[in-house]
Formats: C-alpha cells, sequence, structure tokens
C-alpha cells in the first residue's frame, strides 16, 4: 500500500457547487430582509399620508355641513342673498374667510396634506361647491430621509 506524501483537502465539484448555492442563498436572504424593510416603511408613510387625507377630508365635510346648517333657517323663512351672508358670516369658523359671496377654508395636517375648500352661496341661500382641492405642502428644508452622512470630499 502507498500513501500520498501530500494530505491535502480536495473540494469536489458537489461540494464547490454547494458552497456557491449556499452564499447565493445568504445574499437573497439579506436582499429579503432589506427589501421587506424598506416595503414596510413605505406602507407606513402611505398609510400616515392617507390618514391625514382622511382627516382633512372629514373637515372639509363637517365645514360644507356647518355651512349648510346655517344657511337652512334662512331657505326655511324664504331670505335672500343678504340673510344667507349674514347667517354664514356668524357660522364661520376663525380660520375660514368670507370674500363677497365666496366662503374659503383650508385645511392641514401635519404631514403638510392640505385640502382648500371653496363654496358659492347663492341668492336663494343654497351652496355650491367651486372648488375642492387636495394638495401636498412641499419644503425643501432637508427634513427628509438623509441620502449622504458621510464627511465631504475636499480637493
Amino acid at each position: 500500500m502507498t500513501t500520498r506524501g501530500r494530505g491535502s483537502v480536495r473540494i469536489g465539484p458537489i461540494s464547490l457547487f454547494a458552497l456557491v448555492i449556499i452564499l447565493c442563498l445568504a445574499v437573497m436572504a439579506v436582499l429579503s430582509v432589506t427589501t421587506a424593510q424598506a416595503t414596510y416603511a413605505a406602507a407606513e408613510r402611505q398609510a400616515s399620508f392617507t390618514a391625514d387625507t382622511y382627516a382633512n377630508e372629514r373637515a372639509g365635510q363637517e365645514f360644507a355641513a356647518d355651512i349648510d346648517a346655517a344657511l337652512a333657517p334662512v331657505r326655511a323663512a324664504g331670505g335672500g342673498l343678504a340673510e344667507a351672508l349674514a347667517a354664514v358670516r356668524a357660522a364661520l369658523p376663525a380660520d375660514a374667510e368670507l370674500d363677497g359671496s365666496t366662503v374659503k377654508a383650508e385645511f392641514t395636517a401635519d404631514s403638510g396634506r392640505a385640502l382648500a375648500v371653496v363654496l358659492q352661496i347663492h341668492a336663494d341661500a343654497t351652496y355650491s361647491v367651486a372648488s375642492w382641492k387636495a394638495t401636498t405642502l412641499w419644503t425643501e428644508n432637508g427634513a427628509g430621509e438623509t441620502l449622504w452622512s458621510g464627511a465631504a470630499q475636499t480637493r
């Protein structure tokens, strides 16, 4: 019997293939976890954004209902535009304004989501929605995500 002079360990093709597969699976696992975390963060931001949109929408609907409630007695009494405007002026919240026969109000959430409502008061003590616009306030103050936290390079 002869013994080999070298005691080297040989990696066969199956062992090498298994090592490559294990490395690929590890990389895929890391990518899956980071993608899941990013998707979760995006879903949380979207949920907050949607909640603010609905809160503004509710506030706008309540505002329109308050204006309608103020106009209802004037309609029942057969009043005209002057009486309707007086009733609306008395029912207006502090953050709304009456400009001629137009009532304007804006509702803003902490996320920057805003709703601008414009109602037109008519001579028969009714109203119509002239504008109902949802927007997002854009700020460029850098309060968002950090894109680069490393030191600046100077040459």
